[in-house]
């Protein structure tokens, strides 16, 4: 994958790979191949995504997991609305192709089960909600001030995204089958993402009532 990125035609690019305990060749591997490895010791996705926007010094971010299933060549299409400045926040979507080798059929009701009710709820017509590959500028990371520490941290940024009222455009892109495995707990995990999208809504509408209350 990292191979893929330093392939890309792009003028400037750095590659910053965040290592939370990993117990594999990981760390040797992403040096080997030019990256700049980050360690970071608290435990969390947040955490990680966290650590690797606040230390890269471009304004363009692209986030993705490192374990294969997103392919960097389509990190040109996914910065280009931004450097046009025709999207605040552009997203992968995995969900219009896929297939049984890189997503199983439980994997990808969930998703689409979470994607419904977060739209339901939000009012919005993103495709993939739970996509790990996203691509925004970073004062738009700063300014949204997500507090998330964990798997929730990539929908808090869609919740935020939302509420700031940024344009939000999505491309289809190919998911790979998975190299290594996963750490998630698929059930646990999106239980856990599922009351935090209910909670969060309550907290928005909340939010919205006091405002109100408060404009004459």
């Amino acid at each position: 994958m990292i191979s893929e990125i330093n392939r890309l035609p792009l003028p400037r690019k750095e590659i910053l790979v965040v290592d939370g305990y990993s117990s594999d060749a990981t760390i040797d591997f992403a040096r080997r191949m030019g990256a700049n490895v980050i360690i970071e010791r608290i435990i969390g996705y947040g955490n990680a995504i966290r650590k690797g926007i606040n230390i890269a010094q471009g304004q363009i971010i692209v986030i993705m997991d490192s374990d294969y299933t997103y392919p960097g060549y389509y990190i040109p299409q996914l910065i280009t609305p931004l450097i046009k400045h025709e999207a605040d926040l552009m997203l992968g979507n995995r969900l219009d192709y896929y297939d049984s080798s890189s997503m199983k059929i439980s994997h990808l009701f969930g998703n689409l089960l979470l994607t419904t009710i977060f739209n339901f709820l939000f009012h919005s017509k993103i495709r993939d909600t739970q996509t790990g590959f996203r691509a925004f500028r970073k004062t738009l990371f700063e300014k949204l001030k997500l507090e998330s520490k964990g798997i929730f941290l990539p929908t808090e940024i869609l919740v935020k995204a939302l509420k700031f009222h940024f344009k939000i455009k999505e491309i289809p892109i190919y998911y790979r089958p998975r190299i290594g495995k996963s750490k998630l707990n698929p059930i646990l995990d999106g239980f856990i993402i599922l009351i935090k999208i209910i909670l969060t809504r309550v907290a928005f509408l909340r939010y919205k009532k006091m405002r109100s209350s408060y404009e004459f």
